[in-house]
């Protein structure tokens, strides 16, 4: 009885702490809004014509099938045969928490799904998501730090401590990675506790790294387009509401402020990528009621068009939104556990 009461009583704490989060990330966007004008985003509003959905569908769905392409060639890498719609499925089930609540539950779902599907186990399945999660983390860094050499050096200094966090987190995800990748008996000694079970994991994952160097800088490059088409995505928002900015300054404002969302204080980021956006738009001189309708617009846009493609998913997938709500709730419980 007091273990129900219990496990009823986190769960009701998870709950709450998930709604006080999108009350802060939309309380957030509201005090931008009354600061930038809210008035001024009705009037933006009215200069963008709902042909422009045609463009951004059609860039944002190449986006994500370069996502699902990843994935192919990671599970493949591993030794696990999936197609590419297949793959793609996956990656739009795991992304659908992550529209929903603050926490990443994505990757612990996409674990759980390559379990249950039979796919793989749960030590290759954790190394498999977070081998995504990294080169997504490098393409979006080395592309930011690539992007900030080709924007005004008065821009780029405003912005050098966030610059200089960025690369010391990237030689510290590359020191890692090489200790991973070619000094394997260091990095399994790094996994103590209840991290040993994914000694073996590791090792055989590193193997399989060292034995494929041309696949995984293909991975790493379709990673890179992933992001050249999500810059894209905010290019088009930009260009229909008269923003002049070059594709290497569009890619600045839109990494920096993705960097800022990783950490999961609001669902998605909601609140903090906007936020950051504003800031950055502001500092090539963008008005500021401009910028921040191109930042709701290109976040809620990517959101909504996600959130979508989630869904059919799901029901290709042969889930349905119930099967998908009971994949999360095991998700929340294993994580609890």
């Amino acid at each position: 009885m007091n273990i129900t009461n219990s496990a009823t009583g986190s769960n009701r704490g998870r709950a709450l702490l998930w709604i006080v989060s999108a009350i802060a990330g939309v309380g957030v966007l509201f005090l931008i809004a009354m600061k930038t004008g809210f008035h001024e985003f009705l009037d933006n509003l009215r200069l963008i014509s709902p042909w422009v959905l045609v463009p951004l569908a059609l860039v944002y769905s190449i986006s994500w099938l370069f996502r699902g392409l990843r994935l192919k060639q990671i599970l493949h890498l591993t030794g696990v045969k999936a197609g590419l719609f297949k793959s793609l499925g996956i990656e739009l089930l795991a992304d659908l928490p992550n529209q929903l609540v603050p926490a990443k539950l994505g990757d612990s779902v996409k674990v759980i799904y390559l379990h249950r599907s039979g796919m793989m186990d749960f030590r290759k399945g954790t190394f498999t998501a977070f081998l995504v999660r990294i080169m997504d983390l490098a393409a979006v860094i080395i592309l930011a730090l690539v992007s900030a050499a080709f924007v005004s050096a008065s821009v780029a200094g405003g912005h050098l401590y966030y610059l200089v966090a960025i690369m010391v987190f990237m030689v510290i995800m590359v020191l890692t990675g090489w200790i991973f990748t070619f000094r394997p008996e260091r990095f399994r000694k790094l996994l103590i506790g209840p991290l040993k079970g994914l000694r073996e994991s590791a090792s055989e994952l590193a193997e399989q790294l060292r034995n494929s160097p041309g696949r995984l800088l293909f991975i790493f490059t379709v990673s890179m387009l992933v992001w050249v088409f999500d810059i894209l995505t905010l290019l088009i928002f930009l260009l229909v509401l008269g923003v002049d900015l070059s594709f290497a300054e569009t890619a600045f404002v839109m990494l920096l402020s993705t960097v800022a969302k990783i950490v999961p204080l609001t669902p998605n980021g909601l609140g903090l990528y906007e936020g950051m956006m504003v800031v950055l738009l502001a500092g090539f001189g963008i008005n500021e009621s401009t910028a921040f309708t191109v930042a709701l617009l290109d976040h809620g846009f990517m959101n909504i068009f996600s959130l979508l493609l989630s869904v059919v998913a799901v029901y290709s997938m042969g889930l349905g939104l119930k099967g998908a709500g009971k994949l999360l709730w095991r998700t929340r419980e294993s994580q609890r556990d």
